[in-house]
């Protein structure tokens, strides 16, 4: 489009053609993308780094087309991942990998027919090619340190990459140098500068302090809290696996207790298994429930604090089969004639007690509450039927009913 414009000079009428502003070139000189030598046309913007946030603005030289306010630029091309154009020249963004970029940019004009000035007639656009790399950065790989313990050994290794990319991040392992920037480690440790954090802790606490990995130019600094604790111990409500102290179909419940270490504690079974129907709560430590199967479950139990620290703690659950008188028949007495039988049971936790629930036994005899004997000279001859209780020190018990018979001598 041609504008007719009239202007008067000294007196005189002339007539004047005028053509729509160019589109603006691209700042080579003072911008923040410079040119390359050997090769001014490539434009190379600022190096960035891998994770860490970039910007940079594209500037349109001052003074021509519809600049510089009404142009806008458009990316031909890929950036480095992470990283985008906006219309108004600012590549920003946060680089995902390393590597070198080259791209075009278009600047154009924004018409009057696109909300541009009247002045701004025609789209001319400049073109231009830009380039950016971006490297790798070193990066501590430790984001937190173990905690420790009084009087233990501790050890942490730090370690340090290359990071070429974030997602994921990935790199080679650095040969860096480390050591402690700032802040206190407690005492009794210290850092190699191979990056070994190593000794006995001697003093209860919480330690903050700064280490700073260094490989050639590129470094990295990252803060850290250590707490010292005093040594977490576990006490076992449960003895060794024989004899049994439990029983199938008596419930058990008991618990573990800890000591030391730091805030609440969590519960696992760190190896064996416990018997069917028993379970261990997480959070409680307590062993509870009713076994459903007889025999020795050994097991260990691992307690863990709140930063971390853990211990185990063996143990084993022997479970009894349920009790139950054995004996199914009294053998046959004499009158007068000394007499004894033991009535025998199988399973149960000792000991058992013994009584008559009903019926009586002869004349002269007598059951033993403790052992389950019968035992005397019987005085009276017959039949006799009696129903004899067993209770072990669970609380389970059996019964049953049993014939006597006493002849004569």
């Amino acid at each position: 489009m041609r504008l007719k414009l009239a202007l008067l000079v000294v007196g005189v009428l002339v007539a004047v053609a005028a053509t729509g502003a160019s589109a603006a070139d691209f700042e080579g000189d003072n911008g923040a993308c410079k040119e390359t030598p050997g090769e001014q046309q490539l434009l190379r913007c600022p190096t960035g780094l891998v994770g860490e946030e970039y910007e940079v603005e594209i500037e349109s030289e001052e003074g021509s087309g519809c600049s510089p306010d009404y142009d806008y630029f458009v990316l031909v091309g890929t950036l480095p991942p992470g990283l985008t154009l906006s219309r108004d020249g600012v590549i920003s963004g946060v680089p995902a990998s390393a590597g070198f970029w080259r791209f075009w940019i278009h600047n154009h004009d924004l018409t009057f027919a696109n909300g541009g000035p009247g002045w701004c007639v025609r789209d001319d656009t400049s073109e231009r090619e830009f380039s950016i790399h971006i490297d790798p950065v070193l990066a501590i790989e430790n984001e937190t340190v173990g905690p420790a313990t009084i009087g233990r050994a501790y050890t942490e290794t730090f370690v340090a990459k290359q990071l070429v990319t974030v997602n994921p991040p990935s790199g080679s392992n650095a040969s860096a140098s480390w050591s402690v920037q700032g802040g206190a480690l407690p005492a009794g440790l210290a850092l190699s500068p191979q990056g070994l954090l190593a000794g006995t802790p001697t003093t209860e606490g919480s330690y903050h302090f700064v280490v700073k990995a260094q490989d050639g130019s590129r470094t990295d600094v990252h803060e850290y809290t250590l707490n010292v604790r005093q040594p977490l111990t576990v006490t076992s409500p449960f003895g060794p696996a024989l004899p049994p102290s439990n029983e199938v179909g008596i419930r058990v419940a008991k618990a573990f207790t800890a000591a030391g270490g730091s805030g609440t504690y969590t519960w696992a079974l760190a190896s064996g298994t416990l018997p069917p129907g028993v379970v261990l709560d997480p959070a409680q430590g307590t062993i509870s429930g009713t076994p459903q199967a007889a025999g020795a479950f050994p097991f260990e139990v691992k307690a863990t604090d709140s930063e971390g620290r853990a211990t185990t703690s063996a143990a084993a659950l022997t479970v009894a089969p349920r009790l139950a008188i054995k004996t199914v028949r009294l053998k046959l007495a004499k009158l007068g004639k000394r007499y004894g039988v033991k009535v025998a049971t199988i399973g149960g936790v000792q000991p058992t007690r013994w009584s008559i629930v009903r019926g009586k036994l002869p004349r002269g005899l007598t059951l033993s509450q403790r052992t389950g004997t019968i035992a005397g000279i019987p005085r009276q001859g017959g039949r006799f039927r009696v129903t004899l209780r067993a209770r072990d020190v669970l609380g389970a018990s059996s019964q049953r009913t049993l014939g006597l018979v006493v002849v004569g001598s």
